[in-house]
């Protein structure tokens, strides 16, 4: 059914939807399947505009899909990897945008008539033998092979022969002019290459000063600006979260511990934890017997754990806050090691006003603000540098690269000169630099080697200055027809791609979307039933 889909569609995008974003229910109901084996007492995982995504559907997908993820990655796939994943999520965003997609078919006044339905069928040749389509292979595949009544088959068919039609109708206007065409060839094979520094506030941030006097005199024309500070920063770094006091008693089983080492590791703590409830002072032993060297001079002090907001992992994390003042938590382990806690003392959450901090903000916006103007005063005086004849290699010497395993920050605070390869000017990517439009235009404006730009570029929170190494032009005599057809799909083939993905994000704003929470639970019974990844 897919392939005369496939064999039909005109056009590179919707196989592409259609083979991985769009429901397949072949494979969800073929043989070795989960099928109809799924088991769940949930009826639907979703519902998109008061219309239903049925749970089974769902489950079926989700299984195929972990069965696909496993094959691609030599079936070590497991659930947890799942999970890390999000596959959940979009199998279910996946299901969601088939829904809406065909939601617009009525809308749109797209319909799937009985005959072109019935074309389907005759031509996908899974039902035909000899070459001819046979009523009773049909009949028997579809309630055999695929588990379900000819009805529900040809429902589901009918749906997916209607978002085929209605993805078309969207991509019809998605074509591309000639001038296009040719635009794009030069994009593709023009190249330049450059020389050059740049120059962040960061880099002086330490040498941009501003005084309480300043930043007080300051504030009075900023004060829109210190309140959008504020609220961008409200929740992070003006916000203190509720937290708990804790120490720790830690015994490390050692790297790669055999199953001996695990369980003695497991016996040391628990005799701890007895110790600590018969009596015994927890900083005293924590001093005396924990195994983690960079705690256990303090008494296993940890200071105040938060939600997210320590470095001890999430395991400890959760095993803190859920401590009273006073309480001891049981033993349990994560990737360091066995550990038990102390709750000392409990911390309410509290957030600084905008009153509060008025003051840091202003002082730290002045001071953000004179660093930039730091750093766009060396930009102008180093281009000057380069147009009296002095070489950015000269200027602003590279650092020899870091050691391995070894960071350098200085790196980040010093300008350092810098080659690039040739780049070419779509998308605005520079090589070594990453999404910089505004740098690869200016580059791409000069037209020799050793060109100079008028001014520094400012792109995003940077400065750069640079001389074009090398600047290579495309040859339009070599855009014969053949290149002109494959670029012209090529062209068509990302109008369609950003036309669909505006409409889809579009579809879902405007959508009512309930999710059934329950059925994103990695927990959930039966929705790996058909398929037992390898957990090890």
């Amino acid at each position: 059914m897919l392939d005369v889909m496939r064999s039909t569609s005109k056009s590179w995008l919707i196989a592409v939807l259609f083979g991985a974003i769009i429901f397949v229910f072949i494979f969800s109901f073929g043989q070795g399947s989960s099928g109809f084996r799924t088991r769940t007492n949930e009826s639907w995982a979703a519902k998109v505009n008061g219309a239903q995504v049925n749970a089974a559907d769902f489950d079926n997908e989700y299984a195929n899909r972990f069965r696909q993820m496993s094959e691609q990655r030599g079936n070590k796939y497991t659930i947890e990897n799942a999970k890390q994943d999000g596959l959940k999520k979009e199998v279910l965003k996946s299901l969601v945008d088939r829904e809406l997609i065909a939601q617009q078919g009525p809308k749109l006044g797209i319909v799937v008539s009985d005959e072109e339905l019935a074309t389907a069928i005759q031509r996908s040749p899974q039902f035909q033998q000899d070459g001819k389509f046979d009523k009773d292979y049909y009949a028997r595949v579809v309630e055999n092979y695929y588990g379900m009544s000819l009805a529900r088959f040809e429902a589901l068919l009918r749906k997916d022969l209607l978002r085929q039609k209605v993805i078309e109708a969207l991509f019809a206007g998605a074509t591309a002019t000639d001038d296009e065409v040719q635009a794009h060839y030069i994009a593709q094979n023009e190249g330049a290459a450059i020389s050059y520094v740049k120059f962040t506030a960061f880099m002086f941030r330490d040498k941009a000063q501003a005084t309480e006097a300043e930043a007080t005199e300051w504030a009075k024309s900023h004060e829109k600006e210190i309140a959008d500070q504020y609220e961008k920063d409200k929740k992070t770094r003006w916000t203190q979260g509720a937290g708990v006091k804790v120490r720790a008693i830690t015994v490390n089983p050692g790297q790669n511990p055999t199953p001996e080492a695990e369980a003695a590791a497991k016996t040391r703590i628990e005799a701890l934890l007895a110790e600590v409830k018969g009596g015994k002072d927890f900083a005293a032993v924590a001093k005396e017997k924990s195994e983690d060297s960079v705690t256990k001079t303090s008494g296993g002090d940890l200071g105040f754990i938060t939600k997210g907001g320590s470095a001890y992992g999430k395991t400890l994390e959760e095993e803190a806050l859920k401590l009273k003042a006073g309480e001891l938590s049981g033993v349990f382990k994560d990737r360091t090691g066995f550990h038990f806690l102390k709750a000392e003392e409990l911390r309410a959450e509290k957030q600084q006003s905008l009153d509060e901090v008025r003051k840091q903000i202003a002082q730290d916006l002045l001071k953000g603000q004179k660093a930039k103007e730091l750093a766009h005063e060396k930009a102008v005086q180093a281009l000057a540098d380069l147009r009296a004849g002095k070489e950015l290699k000269d200027l602003f010497p590279a650092k020899a690269p870091s050691a391995p395993g070894s960071f350098d920050f200085s790196s980040f605070m010093t300008p350092q000169s810098s080659d690039t390869e040739s780049f070419h000017p779509m998308g605005g990517y520079v090589p070594g630099v990453g999404l910089a439009p505004k740098l690869s235009a200016a580059a791409f404006a000069l037209n020799a080697a050793g060109d100079l730009p008028k001014e520094p570029v400012e792109d995003g929170d940077t400065w750069y200055v640079f001389k074009l190494k090398s600047r290579t032009r495309a040859d339009l005599s070599k855009l014969d027809d053949a290149t002109k057809k494959s670029t012209r799909e090529q062209v068509e083939q990302q109008k369609q791609r950003e036309l669909y993905t505006s409409w889809i994000d579009k579809l879902r704003k405007d959508a009512k979307i309930d999710e059934n929470e329950s059925m994103l639970s990695y927990e959930t019974v039966g929705q790996h039933a058909g398929f037992n990844p390898i957990d090890d």
